[in-house]
């Protein structure tokens, strides 16, 4: 942009110095006033682009604390899950212990039982088997004790072992004396009978089985085996 002078100067050219004056002052001022007016619209221009920016910046700002809302009710929520599980996993655990000593003190029981009725069986066989042997093989009873009996391969433990005379002849019985009989109990009880038998092949070795009961399948494998047996349900004496 020329300066006053400058624009004066060439203004002398055509109109009077005071004319020459005025209209520079003229130009200069109008030119001023475009400038102003010109930059008036750039800055009005940036300031509704600003004003959309920070429209743009509020919605985005209530978005944020929208979604900071749902993430801070979401932690609370999981929070409280979390809270419940924790208290479900510690009542879990509580009752698992609980299991656990109700488990053992019933084991405890039971073989507190079981060794309880295991001795009372015992006892009640060494009273009523000589008896019965008494009276169907008219048995000349010396001694009815639990004993350990060499087997050749080894101590046999037997619950019960009779030893009398029939007919002035040494009898040697061996009981086994379960509660409930089972065939494999059977089974197992008379390869030990019969390896006592192989030790000792001049004597007589004979096998009985005492208890409350036993299944079907043990009775047959008793009889097969020619063994004698005594429960609540019968008592089957092979002949002497």
């Amino acid at each position: 942009m020329a300066t006053i002078p400058q624009i004066r100067n060439r203004l002398l050219e055509v109109f009077s110095e005071p004319q020459a004056d005025v209209l520079a002052h003229v130009v200069i001022e109008a030119h001023d006033d475009l400038v102003n007016q010109a930059d008036f619209h750039k800055l009005t221009g940036v300031v509704s682009d600003l004003a959309n920016v920070v429209t743009d910046l509020a919605e985005s700002q209530k978005e944020l604390a929208e979604s900071q809302k749902e993430l801070a009710e979401s932690q609370k929520e999981l929070a409280e899950s979390q809270r419940r599980t924790e208290l479900r996993v510690e009542e879990l655990a509580e009752a698992q212990k609980g299991t656990e000593l109700a488990v053992a003190n019933l084991a405890k029981q039971v073989g507190g039982l079981a060794t309880s009725l295991g001795g009372s069986l015992e006892d009640f066989a060494r009273d009523l088997v000589p008896e019965i042997l008494e009276k169907h093989w008219q048995l000349d009873v010396t001694s009815a004790e639990p004993e350990e009996i060499d087997g050749g391969r080894g101590h046999h433990e037997v619950d019960l072992v009779v030893r009398g005379t029939i007919d002035s002849r040494p009898v040697m019985i061996v009981c086994e004396v379960k509660a409930t009989a089972t065939a494999k109990e059977v089974a197992r009880f008379m390869k030990v009978v019969e390896r006592l038998r192989a030790a000792r092949p001049d004597e007589d070795i004979r096998a009985l089985f005492f208890g409350y009961r036993a299944d079907r399948k043990a009775r047959e494998a008793i009889l097969a085996a020619g063994a004698a047996m005594v429960f609540t349900r019968g008592v089957i004496i092979p002949a002497a």
